[in-house]
């Protein structure tokens, strides 16, 4: 197995610290087929650690390609993330959305399991660090995502919504709600393979999403974090697409 000792890396960035690395040395000298889920996220931590002071300016990259894609601009619904140090800043993106119009949900983990909720997020919502140090918003079930989805199943999909011996009332052609989740991670892949921190909070959760709805799901990565191949799971579930600074 290959295994690339980080001090390369240092060594190389102490050489010339003005000269971008290259995302291939990443991808193709510290990676193989043959590592584990935790080898991968060992050397994922290690590679950001390393190179931290240039991702403020991959974050901006990354929430500008965001904010002009076609996925954002159609969303009426946006489901997004407070960002851990070594995450992909979306701020700009959750303040561009509250601007626009668009709702917003943010997550919420609760302690000593894996089970996590969004809850509806506003410009005047407050919120308080959470398990792992991250501002989230107050548990308000009836501010949750699982009630606003129940309520879109009510409006959109019961027959009593749609029918009446009294008058027509037009069968919807489609979702009201176009629903956008950005979702972060440790690796990615092109095709939208994901590997998370492991605990398994946005597989679980995102398994559990209705599929009636229109609902994608769009990973947030540094360039560092796209890799060629990841030894996922059938339980890692897929991005439709993902969000990155690489070229």
């Amino acid at each position: 197995m290959l295994n690339v000792n980080i001090n390369i890396l240092k060594t190389h960035l102490s050489v010339n610290r003005s000269e971008q690395i290259s995302v291939h040395f990443f991808k193709y000298l510290c990676y193989n087929l043959n590592m584990t889920k935790a080898e991968v996220r060992k050397q994922i931590k290690e590679t950001l650690s390393v190179i931290k002071a240039g991702l403020p300016s991959q974050s901006r990259k990354i929430c500008d390609l965001i904010i002009s894609s076609n996925r954002y601009t159609s969303c009426t619904t946006l489901l997004a993330y407070m960002p851990l140090a070594d995450e992909v800043d979306i701020l700009p993106v959750i303040t561009d959305a509250l601007k626009k119009g668009k709702k917003v949900f943010l997550p919420r983990v609760f302690q000593d399991s894996n089970k996590m909720e969004f809850y509806r997020y506003e410009a005047d919502t407050k919120t308080s660090a959470g398990s792992f140090g991250i501002q989230e918003p107050a548990p308000d079930e009836a501010k949750s995502f699982s009630r606003f989805l129940e309520k879109m199943s009510i409006n959109e999909y019961s027959p009593a919504a749609h029918s009446s011996n009294y008058v027509d009332i037009p069968e919807p052609s489609q979702s009201a709600e176009h629903i956008l989740i950005l979702v972060p991670g440790r690796a990615f892949t092109k095709s939208g393979k994901r590997i998370g921190r492991g605990k398994g909070f946005y597989d679980i959760y995102l398994s559990s999403l209705p599929q009636i709805f229109d609902i994608k799901k769009s990973g947030v990565c540094f360039s560092e974090q796209l890799l060629p191949e990841l030894p996922t799971t059938p339980d890692d579930i897929m991005m439709d697409n993902v969000f990155t600074s690489a070229e």
